[in-house]
């Protein structure tokens, strides 16, 4: 017997494998779920418990030691931190903001030891309030997408908007001693040295090339009935359709299509409520629903909002990296809420399972963020446009397996008025073909 006969026996096997322990967590599930309508409660798909802190958490983890380079924390290693972070501290008494610019925030984080959380998006403080103590309502939508704390004195912490130019401190801080020092355990975390480039805002790029490794997973598909009895109150009354691509299922006020060719759940229900939503309770309403829902795995992020449509979109993550698909179909959750409830929401219905090693599949090399910023701006691309730079994993179906997906790494590009994500490679094609008039 060859060895690619063995490697194909053992591919099957895991694939069996996994299938059986799907199977077998989706009646467990779906056998709660049961349980829980008998005894007057409502249903829920979601099979992976998800909290606040997680969703929204920071996308980088910086160390600034004092007239030293910057440090990239490996976000897998410093996960505990951060939430015995959202768990322990409190903060009392908020000042006035102050100007902080932009130069003078590079200044401080050079001449002073800090420990930086990064988010992705805008974060209102109304959507932690029980860490913020006695905070004014007309503060509770007021937002942060940085946060620095003090190395050297623990009383001070900045929370910082970079759009804005403001930051904002309290009167009292209450952190667990030694939880900073934690940070600076560079046995404990893996640290990449890191470069800060001024794009459209500051953003903390490795200094150094990369070799990343290939994630390959048996992936699975959640079947239909995991959703349906959550999104109708009485599916006896529910019409069922066959469509081109898949299934539709439709009452009097909503709409649930089943997408068999690009693995999609699409949900659409008519509401009447016209009540306006603040930031606070619209994020806050939306992770209430994301939560009955993905079953993802490994992290599900807080991504962007959308204030035009009020559109929420939760990015998911794989080894402390973003997953990204084509048109993010399979890595990002779409939902959109008002004061009654959920109205639109686009899930995927894949979910990253097992994962497995294969040849041919070890690790990539990729240039250091500093070279990839070079070669944009020597491309003739406005690095001031420039909203988002960081290496992601890119979801590719396998060629021999449908069943089994490889991820792999690579440098992601997002700029402004435009919504979607591009790996770079893409991107400089892109700008060469509106060069060229294509």
């Amino acid at each position: 017997m060859t060895w690619t006969h063995i490697k194909h026996i053992l591919l099957g096997a895991l694939i069996v494998l996994s299938l059986f322990l799907s199977v077998s967590l989706l009646t467990t599930g779906s056998q709660s779920n049961e349980q829980t309508t008998s005894s007057g409660g409502s249903t829920t798909p979601a099979l992976v418990d998800r909290s606040s802190s997680e969703v929204f958490s920071p996308n980088q983890i910086i160390l600034h030691e004092a007239y030293d380079s910057h440090q990239l924390a490996s976000l897998a290693d410093t996960q505990d931190l951060v939430e015995q972070s959202y768990q322990t501290m409190r903060f009392s008494d908020v000042q006035t903001p102050k100007t902080l610019t932009r130069s003078e925030y590079q200044q401080i984080v050079y001449e002073d030891s800090w420990v930086e959380f990064v988010f992705d998006e805008e974060i209102p403080f109304g959507l932690f309030s029980e860490r913020f103590e006695d905070i004014p309502s007309d503060y509770e939508n007021r937002t942060f997408d940085r946060v620095l704390f003090n190395l050297n004195d623990q009383d001070r912490v900045l929370f910082y908007n970079d759009q804005e130019e403001l930051t904002y401190e309290f009167e009292e801080v209450m952190i667990p001693e030694d939880l900073l020092a934690g940070f600076r355990d560079t046995e404990a975390i893996h640290y990449t040295e890191a470069t800060g480039l001024e794009l459209n805002q500051i953003i903390y790029v490795p200094d150094t090339e990369m070799s990343l490794s290939y994630e390959n997973y048996i992936v699975e598909r959640l079947p239909d009935r995991l959703f349906i009895s959550q999104f109708f109150e009485d599916t006896s009354e529910v019409d069922v359709r066959s469509t081109l691509n898949g299934q539709q299922y439709t009452s009097l006020t909503t709409e649930v299509v089943i997408n068999d060719e690009n693995y999609t759940l699409s949900y659409l229900r008519q509401r009447t409520n016209q009540e306006e939503l603040s930031l606070t309770e619209r994020l806050s309403n939306s992770f209430q629903e994301l939560a009955k829902v993905e079953n993802w795995k490994d992290r599900s992020r807080y991504e962007s909002y959308d204030p035009s449509t009020g559109e929420v979109i939760f990015q998911r993550y794989l080894d402390g990296m973003p997953v990204f698909s084509d048109q993010q179909l399979d890595s990002q959750v779409a939902l959109t809420v008002d004061g009654s409830g959920m109205k639109n929401l686009r899930i995927p219905l894949r979910v990253a399972q097992t994962p497995i090693s294969l040849d041919g599949y070890d690790e990539k090399e990729l240039a250091s963020g500093s070279e990839i910023a070079g070669n944009l701006e020597a491309a003739g691309i406005d690095l001031s446009t420039i909203t988002g730079l960081k290496v992601g994993l890119t979801w590719e179906e396998s060629e021999e397996d449908e069943r089994v997906i490889h991820f792999e790494p690579d440098w992601y590009i997002n700029v402004e008025n435009d919504s979607n994500w591009y790996t770079v490679d893409q991107f400089m094609e892109l700008q060469e073909g509106s060069l060229n008039g294509l």
